[in-house]
């Protein structure tokens, strides 16, 4: 362990230039299915173009396929593979950043940017790892292979691309999760939905959130209103509203961000929005009950207010959120981002989500997702990377079942496998710091806990399943 120690951070600086230099690329995954030459556009090309000038720095093979992911290829004594899988495209950055969202900014310990924590920074961890070990000797018997996808964020179909032209690896690591091991993921379902605004309504535009798989921090909607008198009338600090002109308002609401699959904690903007427009008692009946409904199926983040509040012993409770929503030519239209459980019958599920969006006026327009992931717990690979990521934190952790969406749901035998510790505090709060928020980062402890975590574990996987 020494030994370890000392390499790390004898090569650290060289890591922080590396991870500086895939932070300042804005991989925003935006999907263009009519562009073959930039399918997530062209900060994912130039993201896996860095990447490959890392891998091959370290000696390691690499490839670019149609520009839709990039793979580290370490050849062992067979050609069957074991996986880890790494994205690096990041959610937009939104509202409410401190520090340069794509610069690296290192203070008190912790490095600051988009992407740090999801997932650039350890797919980088997972790079020196591999490094590490073929510096150090390690000579593999499965083929080694590290995914570079970049539309993870979106809707995963560069793993899909993937796995249409590559066989499945024997077992797969997801370092893009917490330790010790997840070894099941919720369902996810993704509902665009559209209500027709009322004649009388005083909505000009509705802007809220900007991405499904997140809690909005900002909503904002201008309004055939006097700016006067809703400033008057709205008492909540966190609302702002400003003149638009010509007997109008602009009103804003800020929130708290989080990830859809794990909103306990925070306070969504259209919420906020919605129930302070309704307690000024200056709209029109028909936008009075569109921010009434809105409260009802959004309230609460456990399926009650969709109708659906499911919980079972394997996954614990579904969760739900209003992700995005909009007005275009007299349409309210909604998007909701669902973290079901793995025992959820769909067709009853979807069902009752249909019935209960109608009678809040909505109709169900896409409805797409991906199913539950489960492996075996009794998987006795799963018990190993329990006890190594628990000595190496000196903690006392259970694998367990999340509501996040990985890579894992579309692969065969794969579990998440860190970098995540759970109890760490938060160094910005609740409202600032994780995944999909404001001022993300990941913490030098964290990264180099994930270095040595992965140094150990990949032999024990490579080990475990037979040639």
């Amino acid at each position: 362990m020494k030994e370890l120690e000392m390499w790390w951070k004898d090569h650290f600086d060289e890591f922080l230039d590396d991870f500086r230099r895939i932070i300042s690329i804005p991989s925003v995954s935006v999907e263009d299915k009519g562009n073959a030459e930039c399918p997530y556009g062209e900060p994912c090309v130039e993201v896996l173009h860095a990447v490959g000038d890392i891998v091959r720095r370290f000696g390691f093979e690499y490839r670019i396929d149609s520009n839709q992911y990039g793979l580290l290829i370490w050849p062992g004594r067979s050609e069957k593979t074991i996986g880890l899988f790494s994205h690096m495209d990041v959610v937009p950055t939104g509202p409410g950043w401190t520090y340069p969202p794509f610069e690296l900014t290192a203070l008190d310990d912790i490095f600051i940017g988009r992407g740090t924590g999801d997932n650039k920074g350890p797919a980088l961890a997972v790079i020196y790892a591999l490094r590490y070990l073929k510096e150090t000797g390690y000579k593999p018997e499965h083929t080694i292979t590290q995914f570079f996808g970049v539309n993870e964020e979106c809707s995963m179909e560069d793993i899909k691309f993937y796995a249409k032209r590559n066989p499945m690896p024997e077992f797969s690591l997801i370092p893009d999760s917490s330790f010790p091991v997840c070894y099941g993921e919720k369902g996810i379902l993704e509902i665009d939905a559209d209500r027709q605004l009322g004649k009388d309504t005083a909505i000009i535009s509705w802007k809220s959130g900007v991405a499904s798989n997140s809690v909005p921090a900002l909503a904002e909607a201008e309004l055939r209103i006097d700016a006067g008198k809703l400033s008057a009338a709205i008492k909540d600090e966190r609302v702002t509203v400003m003149d638009a002109g010509n007997g109008t308002s602009r009103a804003e609401a800020h929130g708290i961000a989080a990830h859809a699959a794990f909103p306990e904690g925070s306070e969504s903007a259209q919420n906020i929005l919605a129930s302070a427009l309704l307690s000024s008692k200056l709209f029109p009946e028909c936008d009075n009950i569109l921010f009434q409904d809105i409260l009802s199926l959004f309230s609460d983040y456990n399926g009650k207010g969709i109708g659906v509040p499911y919980e079972d012993d394997i996954s614990g409770k579904l969760t739900h959120v209003g992700g995005f929503s909009s007005v275009s030519d007299g349409v309210f239209h909604q998007n909701i981002n669902i973290r079901y459980t793995i025992t959820a019958v769909y067709d009853r599920m979807i069902a009752s989500i249909t019935d209960t969006l109608k009678s809040h006026g909505f109709s169900i327009e896409a409805a797409e997702g991906s199913l539950p992931m489960y492996v075996e717990r009794s998987l006795p690979i799963i018990d190993k990377l329990t006890s190594i990521a628990n000595e190496a934190l000196g903690m006392d952790l259970k694998p367990y079942v999340m509501g996040g969406g990985t890579y894992a749901r579309q692969l065969r035998n794969a579990v998440g496998f860190g970098p995540g510790i759970p109890g760490d505090s938060d160094h910005f709060g609740p409202e600032r710091g994780r995944g999909h928020q404001p001022d993300e980062y990941i913490s030098r402890r964290k990264l180099s806990i994930a270095f040595s975590v992965y140094v150990s574990s990949i032999p024990e996987v490579d080990g475990f399943f037979k040639v």
